[in-house]
């Protein structure tokens, strides 16, 4: 399984350095990457278009930036259209850092010092560098305000093993980073010059996506008069210092858990009154000889497909999965679900200009709203699909030979405007092209699945895909499949 959730062509030089680096670190906020993985992603790509700039005999015009998942990894790819440098993959796979400080010469080893993992290839029209990125920490993220330096320092010391750390010694630096990021928990002090911990919470609360967010006070000011403000502001938890490592980190832990429970409380309630809107209960047979057949479970989640005829007789069938997980993740594919809906009410509307507005609506609410893995599947006449994705896993073709499709365009609303491109595949008798979230497969498909897959009947390969690859259960999880089967007139999804 692999999914293209980012891609973006870069002019390379000297001065656009800058602007490369500030498009990765907003489109990482976007893609919810970690900060440390964010660090390093801007860190390598630096140091690597530098090296190309300073050593290619013939230095790249463009370059090529992609994120992707593949299996149980991620992976960030660039690519270029300069001379090959034959000499990279060794010197990279040589290159330590100094055992003293020095003021340059260290790009190739802070290169394989951050991503060890990497593959260079060579091709005719383009040479390509794929580092595999060590998988993410899951711990939860705290933010650390207070304006003392050693405050700050002795605090991370604490905490910095168990949890995933920002710091700031300014609220409003502070407030700035919330605007875009995730956090668990916030750990404040009382009084700082620039605003008091009071005012700082109450302005965060006023970020739409961190209203709940849970809040606690360090301070050494414990006169009544703070207390009972403090009581009255509904905080989390009011700390004083100094104190100790297992007292804050039994705290945290708390509030922590606390503030999960009752998230999960609260989205379970929520849940039972959700209906099943966005399921593919309207969706209709498409015309023999093809069939079209859907898997989707649960009823009520994140993922969703819509079908619809188009006035020239053609017909679109679209698959998404709402990134994220829980309640978030099913009402947002609800709003996308309804959105999508409305597009279509315009029967003259084509894929591209669909994905084009559908990629503007989701980059202007892309700070409130999480993004969509999307793809389109346009059935015209002499059984021809175009294959649109946007993030979604690659499809499986299996035809004279099983394949993962694999062009793909990226994520929508990443950016303000987007390519929209496609893969044309013509389905004859015994084909079928069998399109998936990545809640069926997480890994990726061997060698072995495929050829099972290529060996069974058209109409059982749907049900093996649905029966014997699913392996995370509790995620969302869908299969659309088309197949073009000639002894069999159409057929009604189950």
């Amino acid at each position: 399984m692999s999914q293209l959730l980012f891609q973006r062509q870069f002019e390379l030089s000297y001065s656009n350095l800058k602007s490369i680096r500030k498009v990765l670190a907003d489109k990482a906020s976007t893609l919810k990457l970690s900060p440390d993985l964010t660090q390093n992603i801007k860190l390598v790509c630096n140091e690597y278009c530098t090296n190309l700039l300073d050593h290619q005999a013939k230095i790249a015009s463009n370059i090529t930036i992609s994120y992707e998942r593949s299996g149980q990894y991620h992976y960030l790819t660039i690519k270029d259209d300069g001379s090959a440098w034959d000499q990279l993959r060794q010197q990279l796979q040589t290159a330590e850092l100094p055992s003293c400080e020095v003021e340059s010469g260290m790009g190739l080893a802070l290169i394989r010092a951050t991503f060890p993992e990497f593959d260079y290839q060579r091709h005719p029209e383009y040479n390509q560098i794929r580092f595999r990125l060590p998988k993410q920490n899951q711990r939860r993220q705290i933010l650390i305000v207070d304006d003392s330096s050693s405050q700050l320092a002795l605090l991370a010391s604490f905490l910095e093993q168990d949890y995933q750390l920002t710091l700031f010694s300014q609220a409003s630096e502070a407030l700035l980073w919330l605007t875009n990021n995730h956090c668990d928990l916030v750990l404040t002090d009382l009084h700082m010059p620039e605003i008091n911990g009071f005012d700082f919470r109450n302005k965060v609360a006023t970020i739409g996506h961190h209203q709940m967010l849970p809040f606690v006070f360090l301070s050494g000011d414990t006169m009544n008069n703070t207390l009972i403000t403090a009581a009255q502001s509904g905080i989390d938890d009011f700390l004083a210092k100094p104190i100790s490592k297992p007292h804050l980190l039994s705290v945290l832990g708390r509030v922590i858990e606390r503030h999960s429970n009752l998230s999960s409380c609260f989205e379970a309630k929520l849940k039972q009154q959700i209906s099943p809107d966005n399921s593919h209960i309207r969706i209709q047979a498409i015309p023999a000889p093809l069939q079209l057949i859907i898997n989707q479970q649960p009823q009520v989640g994140g993922d969703f497909v819509i079908q619809r005829q188009l006035k020239n007789g053609s017909q679109l069938i679209i698959l998404g999965d709402q990134m994220g997980h829980g309640l978030t993740a099913k009402i947002n594919g609800s709003v996308c679900f309804g959105f999508i809906s409305g597009l279509l009410c315009s029967t003259d509307i084509s894929p591209q200009q669909l994905c084009t507005l559908l990629n503007s609506h989701l980059y202007q609410t892309s700070k409130t709203t999480s993004l969509v893995c999307l793809i389109v599947l346009h059935l015209t006449k002499n059984n021809i699909l175009t294959v649109y994705n946007a993030g979604m896993p690659n499809p499986i073709l299996s035809a004279n030979h099983v394949l993962e499709i694999d062009t793909g365009m990226g994520l929508l609303g990443l950016f303000k405007t987007i390519e929209v491109t496609g893969r044309q595949v013509q389905l004859s008798a015994g084909d079928s092209l069998h399109c998936y979230s990545d809640g069926l497969n997480e890994g990726q498909w061997s060698q072995k699945q495929l050829n099972k897959i290529q060996s069974l009947p058209p109409n059982l390969r749907h049900e093996y895909l649905w029966n014997h690859s699913r392996q995370t259960p509790e995620d969302d999880c869908s299969v659309v499949t088309i197949l073009h089967n000639p002894h069999e007139g159409a057929k009604r999804p189950s």
